[in-house]
Formats: C-alpha cells, structure tokens, sequence
C-alpha cells in the first residue's frame, strides 16, 4: 500500500451537530444525491455527472492533518484525468470555516472543487464518520470505492472507472 499511512490513534471522530440518521454508504450502494452550491458560488449537482463519467468524491476538513496531506494527490488526480472525471471535494463543516479553506488552499496552491457543509447535513447523508472519506462513483452513480486510506487499490479502482466506456 503506496499511499496508506499508518492512522495513528485510529481516525478522527466527527461530532457531528445533531444525530447521524443515515448508515455509511458503502460499496454498491446508490450515492446519495448531492445538489449544493461550492465556496465558490458554483452550483454542484451529482445527478449532473451520471452517465457521463465517474466522481471522486471526498469528505475532509482543514485541521484533518491526514486530508491536508492527500490534497496534493487529489489535486494531482484532477490534473491527470481532466474532464473524463468529475471531482468534488466536501469539506464536512464541523469545527472548520471557508476561511481556513481559502487560507489552505492559497497556501497550497489547490483549486479542487470544495462544498463547505456548514450544517452537516451532506456528511450525515452519507454516514461520514471520519475523515478523510474517499468515496469513487461510477457512472451510473454507484460507489465502487469507498475507504478512509489512499490506497493502491483506490488508484486502481480510479484507473478503471475512468477507462470504462459510457
């Protein structure tokens, strides 16, 4: 595993506000819908992408040392593949603002797609329990990766979402 870290004390807990009412969306299921605006006032529809090419989907936060870490490897990804695939990142909102993101991603020089989720309400969608989240969705909408690791397999799993024929 190339890119998997050891997580050192395990993955960070999100306290989310309010009780999280959906289970983790795994492997095979339906990707929930996600219609939201990004920080940077452009509108993001999932539903947008479906048969059109696969989402790299990634849930994060700013003081996630692990999410800041692979910023670069998203950044990278979206670079290689341009438009054969869409990638959105969601920056789960709990104990964080847009101003830490601007910040970061100034410093780093990123400009991947961030929805901020001010009420977590996305993140409860889906079942986040940690960050960082990756989460790759065919093109018809199904997750076909999902895991809290940059893993080899999700650089494998990525490479073959891409290849598919619509």
């Amino acid at each position: 595993m190339r890119y998997a870290k050891p997580l050192t004390g395990a993955l960070l807990a999100l306290a989310l506000a309010g009780p999280v009412t959906a289970a983790s969306i795994g492997v095979n299921d339906q990707a929930p819908q996600i219609v939201a605006e990004q920080i940077d006032g452009q509108p993001f529809d999932l539903s947008q992408h479906r048969g059109k090419r696969p989402v790299y989907l990634k849930f994060w936060a700013t003081w996630c040392s692990y999410c800041v870490e692979e910023m670069p490897h998203l950044q990278a990804s979206m670079r290689k593949y341009g438009d054969r695939l869409a990638v959105q990142t969601v920056n789960v909102g709990f104990n964080d603002s847009q101003a830490n993101i601007r910040q970061l991603y100034q410093k780093n020089q990123l400009d991947i797609p961030v929805i901020f989720d001010s009420k977590g309400e996305i993140t409860a969608r889906y079942g986040v329990i940690g960050t960082p989240t990756h989460l790759l969705i065919d093109r018809n909408g199904v997750v076909r990766y999902s895991s809290h690791l940059l893993t080899d397999q999700l650089e494998e799993t990525l490479a073959a979402l891409v290849a598919e024929e619509g």
